[in-house]
């Protein structure tokens, strides 16, 4: 049983596509998970719509993966207006732009061992046509939240597995697993055989994560509801990390700690950004 909200979690995730020398959506080459946060600003009247997911996703070149970098990728997001009796398509593809002006438009940590990257959201998916939520930055973890936690916590996650992601509407796929350890120094990670290791700050989960499941998001799951005896002390359910790596065949995978996106995110909106944490609203 979770606690967690399932139909938040799942509109909140997108799916990547790789786009072709023209810059049109490739529409079977899928790359990887990221997830939509909205960070409001202390006024309450505008609010920061982003997208987040790991930085290999968007610069394979820093990881050791590929000799280059995309320019453009596409997410992929239910439509709100869907007929499941009819032959129209469910699902939308929208065009982001990683570069402008030779500059990247996503931004990543100072700490070249970070595997995070923060974009901003397209602003269609505000116009209501889309069937997405955005995660509310409130929904990260405290850091005294997440000092509460440690081995054997129980974690969620919910992001794309190729060949299950859905043709007319996006299917994330739920993972479960535990806090397996936090290492306190970094690992080296090699994408490819002959590429150079890259250090990586990450805590490992023991869960069967795949390739496609970078930069889903990785969050603390209770494991009953709030409110229950049993767990008095027992931190809420929040986003504690995002996933970087998988270790095939270990049932092994490397999350990328909070702290990190949101000091990314953090870069990324205004001086009149609420970056507050706690409870969100209902």
């Amino acid at each position: 049983m979770t606690s967690l909200n399932i139909s938040v979690v799942t509109k909140s995730i997108v799916f990547f596509f790789a786009s072709d020398p023209a810059g049109n959506v490739i529409k079977d080459k899928l790359v990887a998970t990221g997830f939509l946060v909205l960070v409001p600003n202390r006024g309450g009247e505008n609010t920061y719509p982003l997208l987040v997911t790991a930085r290999h996703v968007v610069d394979p070149v820093w990881a050791g993966c590929e000799v280059s970098n995309p320019t453009r990728l596409y997410i992929r997001v239910n439509n709100m207006h869907f007929d499941r009796n009819s032959n129209s398509p469910g699902v939308s593809y929208l065009p982001v732009d990683l570069t402008a002006n030779g500059s990247a438009t996503w931004l990543k940590s100072d700490d070249e061992s970070v595997d995070v990257a923060v974009l901003k959201a397209p602003r269609e998916l505000l116009s209501g046509d889309y069937d997405i939520k955005f995660l509310n930055f409130r929904n990260f973890g405290k850091p005294d939240e997440i000092a509460k936690i440690g081995i054997g916590s129980q974690t969620t996650s919910a992001g794309l597995v190729p060949g299950l992601e859905g043709t007319r509407r996006n299917n994330p796929i739920f993972h479960f697993g535990r806090v397996a350890s936090i290492p306190d120094e970094t690992i080296g990670f090699k994408c490819r055989p002959d590429s150079q290791p890259r250090p990586l700050r990450v805590w490992w989960l023991a869960t069967t994560l795949v390739p496609g499941t970078s930069g889903s998001p990785i969050f603390f799951d209770p494991l009953f509801p709030p409110g229950a005896d049993v767990t008095a002390g027992e931190p809420r359910g929040m986003i504690i990390g995002l996933q970087s790596l998988a270790l095939n065949g270990a049932d092994l995978a490397g999350m990328t700690p909070a702290k990190y996106i949101m000091e990314v995110i953090s870069q990324s909106v205004g001086t009149d950004a609420d970056l507050n944490l706690g409870v969100p609203p209902r």
